[in-house]
């Protein structure tokens, strides 16, 4: 290439240079050619490399399925790159108008919905994503498209279905839609579906609860099947995973691929340790010797079985698929501690043994939910399935159905990874597929094992398509260069296609909503609250500088997220922090009272146990597992391994109710009432509602916090002043929450609705409200918009 061809490029010439030329000459030639053609010759580079990449791969085998994929869209990438797609009319003009047997009129905006949901079903995609902003009718526009597609005879008919059967490798088909919600949204569908539609057009079932497999009978007759998140999970953990195996050395039971590794590092004749962890089970060891000798009031099997359960949680470093059990490893207690173990083995009537039954008696021991094909899937509040590790998204993705729809106001909240779990739900070819850079396979699963089960190749010559044309190039280069692609990509290829979006703001005039304020009150705290903070804040400095100066800070992630989390606890009220941890772990031994979250330090919702005894909010421990690549506890740094076995119902059925509702375990129960002192923040609280009443004497006003304790103060304070409240918290049962929503709508003496932010954000429709109170700021900016709408 000559001299002057390098200094009067064009975008019309046929030689194109490498990326490497256009680094060294850009700063130069932004005097000749604007910045976007200089974009434009960077993408054409890129795209010739990945071109002369492919011809080389040609001379040794044929094109293989992913390199004309790549090459299909490097190609569309140029073809659009210059188009202005910002500026296209997305406006949907066409309409539907819904089924007969929907009672309820539509706005213009949902009888769109409603066409392009119907083209969607009957293109490849088989569904899409409805990313409309909260309080938009998201369940409603869902219900109509159900609607419609019966009465247009898409489904399939009920003697067809009768005389369905399924074979070694495909599942019964059923007519029914499946819905997928947070607890807190089962009585918002069967509400609304009840009010949409004629009565007695559609049959509702709510498979929900210790009692839920009793009421599966003819499941096939029900055109709407709602469930929970939480339910789906215990369903797939329980009857779908592969059963453990049991070490034949130390009869724990393990998952097929973990049982290796642990008679590898931890067990057997050729178990050998790594001298990191000798030296950590010496310690252990002269830890476990220390209690032994303290627990002298105990008999001495109740010791030796007590000493086991603590030396298995705390020895279990990299088993992630054990389960704290009464068996230890080798050790020189070793031989008392078996016949202990085998004694509660014989005890327990073979407990252990669970895993190897569930073959015998496979029957009975299968998910419902996992074992039809259902005619249509429908997230409620998709954003739940976010993280593609966690057990909830692997349970929702094991579900097969025709049509799959995911609703969420909010589908990225922190990362674009998160849309990974969407696209591989919606199985859209090729983003949600892994592919094998040695031949034509394709899965949409990452092998667990060395080899992958559909080609002779390893597992490691298979890539995720996704990650490597979309998530990587993002993470590592954001928005310039081959991350630029990806996102114009993402943005004008995928997104287009399965997702739609509209604002309260672009459809105003359709839902003629009043004019949303939002008000930010400043208030100085009061002499003692403000001592009180500083003094606080002062030893957290002192701690996190600490922690800097030894070079920890990193390691110490979870106590850096706790100094903070008691700051903000000292500006709400106090008492948070004072009747907190000391007096929650005191009373937590004698078992009158609920384990607090070891990250949020509040009482547990939705609790997580970990291998290593310690107790989290679900959701919690999931944003926690998101934020980090290999998740420790962070209490103790062991690897995890989770136990969602908790039954919710049964921790609210358990508690005892005192002080007029309250609960046991509430912050209420540790302090001396007589001497309660209010806060600055409730006392502005206070201040907010009456000029609320004033202004209109039927206004209604719901309170957000994170914190429940802190919404025990709330509500003992309002209660004083006269003010009818109810509360919603995550450790309510199903029944409980439906009551409370009850009230605050129906009862016109209720005005205010206490409600955490992690439990009530999302799903309710509580339009009786018009004024929403936010107590203390969320981590995420947009949980407190999606809670506000």
């Amino acid at each position: 290439m000559s001299a002057d061809s390098m200094h009067n490029p064009s975008l019309n010439e046929e030689v194109v240079p490498t990326a490497e030329v256009f680094n060294t000459l850009k700063q130069e030639q932004m005097d000749v050619v604007t910045e976007k053609e200089w974009e434009y010759r960077a993408l054409k580079a890129r795209i010739e490399e990945r071109k002369k990449d492919r011809k080389k791969k040609q001379e040794d085998g044929p094109t293989l399925m992913w390199e004309t994929w790549e090459e299909i869209y490097d190609k569309w990438l140029v073809k659009h790159f210059a188009d202005d797609l910002d500026n296209q009319n997305e406006l949907l003009c066409e309409t539907v108008e819904p089924s007969s047997d929907m009672i309820v009129p539509l706005f213009r905006y949902q009888k769109e919905w409603l066409f392009w949901a119907l083209k969607q079903e009957e293109s490849s995609s088989k569904g899409g994503i409805l990313a409309d902003e909260m309080g938009m009718g998201k369940t409603i526009q869902a219900i109509a498209l159900v609607l419609a597609k019966r009465e247009l005879g898409k489904t399939i008919s009920k003697s067809s279905l009768s005389s369905s059967s399924s074979t070694k490798h495909e599942l019964s088909a059923v007519k029914g839609t499946l819905i997928l919600c947070p607890m807190v949204a089962v009585l918002q569908w069967v509400t609304e579906i009840n009010r949409c539609t004629i009565e007695g057009s559609n049959k509702i079932l709510v498979y929900h609860g210790s009692n839920r497999r009793k009421l599966s009978h003819d499941i096939e007759e029900y055109d709407f099947v709602i469930t929970t998140y939480s339910t789906v999970e215990a369903e797939y953990r329980k009857y779908v995973m592969q059963p453990k195996q049991k070490c034949e050395w130390c009869g724990k039971a393990y998952y097929e691929e973990k049982l290796p590794i642990h008679q590898m590092r931890f067990c057997g004749p050729d178990g050998v340790k790594t001298a990191k962890q000798s030296k950590k089970q010496r310690k252990k060891l002269k830890l476990d010797e220390e209690l032994l000798m303290q627990k002298t009031d105990s008999t001495e099997s109740e010791t030796y079985l007590q000493i086991t359960d603590y030396m298995e949680s705390e020895t279990n470093v990299q088993e992630e698929g054990s389960t704290p059990e009464t068996d230890m490893k080798k050790t020189g207690l070793s031989k008392y501690m078996k016949r202990s173990s085998m004694a509660e083995e014989g005890k327990n009537n073979g407990s252990m043994d669970n895993s190897s039954s569930v073959n015998q008696d496979l029957p009975q021991r299968k998910s419902i939910l996992h074992s039809v094909k259902w005619d249509r899937i429908i997230l409620d509040e998709a954003h739940y399935v976010k993280d593609r590790r966690c057990n909830t998204t692997k349970a929702t993705l094991s579900l097969k159905s025709s049509y799959k729809w995911a609703l969420s106001g909010t589908p990225i909240q922190n990362l674009v990874g998160e849309l990974y779990s969407l696209v591989r739900f919606l199985q859209i070819v090729p983003y949600s597929f892994y592919f094998c850079k040695d031949c034509d396979c394709r899965t949409l699963d990452y092998s667990s094992t060395s080899e992958c089960p559909q080609c002779p190749h390893k597992s490691v010559r298979h890539f995720c398509w996704w990650n490597r044309y979309i998530a990587t190039p993002i993470k590592h280069e954001g928005s310039y260069g081959s991350g630029r692609d990806a996102m114009f990509l993402l943005k004008h290829k995928i997104l287009k296609s399965i997702l739609l979006r509209r604002s309260k703001k672009g459809r105003a005039a359709d839902l003629a909503l009043p004019l949303k304020i939002v008000t930010l009150r400043k208030d100085s705290l009061d002499v003692i609250e403000e001592d009180y903070y500083t003094s606080l804040y002062n030893k957290s400095q002192a701690q996190f500088n600490t922690y800097v100066k030894g070079g920890t800070l990193m390691n110490n992630y979870a106590h850096i997220f706790e100094l903070l989390t008691r700051l903000r606890q000292a500006v709400d009220h106090p008492y948070l922090v004072v009747y907190s941890s000391t007096a929650l772990a005191k009373m937590a031994n004698s078992g009158n009272v609920e384990q607090p979250c070891g990250l949020c330090h509040d009482a547990v919702e939705d609790p997580a146990v970990t291998s290593c005894m310690h107790v989290f909010c679900k959701t919690c421990l999931i944003d926690f597992a998101a934020s980090v690549r290999q998740v420790p506890c962070p209490l103790c740094s062991e690897l995890l391994t989770v136990d969602f076995t908790v039954n919710i119902d049964k921790v609210d059925q358990n508690s005892k109710q005192t002080l007029k509702g309250f609960r046991s375990s509430s912050i209420l129960n540790r302090i001396q009432l007589h001497d309660f002192q209010s806060s600055t923040k409730i006392d502005a609280l206070r201040e907010e509602i009456r000029f609320m009443i004033e202004r209109d004497g039927s206004a209604k006003g719901i309170v957000f916090s994170q914190f429940t304790s802190f919404l025990d103060l709330i509500h003992y304070s309002l209660q004083k002043s006269g003010i009818n409240c109810v509360q919603l918290v995550g450790s309510m049962s199903i029944d409980t929450r439906a009551a409370a929503v009850i009230k605050f709508t129906e009862d016109p003496d209720c005005r205010i609705f206490l409600m955490s932010l992690k439990a009530g954000s999302v799903a309710l429709n509580l339009t009786v409200a018009s004024q929403v109170f936010m107590m203390d700021p969320w981590w995420n900016p947009a949980v407190e918009r999606q809670a506000q709408d």
